[in-house]
């Protein structure tokens, strides 16, 4: 009897001993991944290719903003969002596919804006319906409410409000995540200095 109770302990350590060895290699295995991803040619040109384009769109929609926001005509926004789609199309291969649809949408309420805009100011009774010009006035109205007036909450358009912009963006860098790993980083360092 002894000796079968010496060889279940000595299964159940080796069972013990492989599930530990098991979880220790997956634990290496997922140290490696993020190692290589992290720290891969591609990802850091991935990564600067973002910060470029996130830049550059963005300086195109405070130029956006800046303009539009005295005027009461917004024919332009037609014009800023064609140069926003071109920017966005410059950087395609580094977008992902969720980032491009969301700016897609912002730049298609810039070019609603536009269009509404010339739309409205038709001569009546030339091409044009009146209760589809209201319309198109009204929905004018909303995108311009969102797009304009950054601290009321709206409930409508909130692709085309420059904080939800400004969130996708940020999600796209990750920049809530390497703030905080930087943060931890700092952190571990000065415990470990003092």
């Amino acid at each position: 009897m002894p000796a079968v109770g010496a060889m279940f302990a000595a299964i159940f350590q080796l069972v013990r001993d492989d599930a530990a060895h098991g979880r220790k290699k997956e634990i290496l295995l997922k140290e490696q991944h993020y190692s290589l991803a992290a720290s891969s040619h591609m990802a850091n040109v991935v990564f600067d290719k973002q910060v470029e384009f996130s830049d550059k769109y963005i300086s195109e929609v405070l130029k956006a903003f800046h303009t539009l926001m005295p005027k009461r005509d917004w024919e332009e926004a037609h014009a800023f969002a064609k140069n926003l789609t071109f920017i966005r199309l410059e950087y395609m291969c580094w977008l992902t596919t969720e980032i491009d649809e969301n700016l897609e949408e912002f730049e298609k309420k810039l070019r609603t804006l536009g269009s509404n805009s010339s739309y409205i100011k038709m001569p009546k009774g030339k091409g044009t319906n009146q209760e589809h010009r209201d319309e198109a006035a009204r929905e004018m109205l909303e995108i311009q409410a969102a797009f304009l007036y950054i601290l009321e909450k709206t409930e409508k358009h909130p692709e085309v409000k420059l904080s939800s912009l400004s969130k996708k963006m940020r999600n796209m860098l990750n920049v809530e995540e390497l703030t905080t790993l930087k943060n931890k980083l700092v952190d571990n360092s000065l415990q470990s200095n003092s």
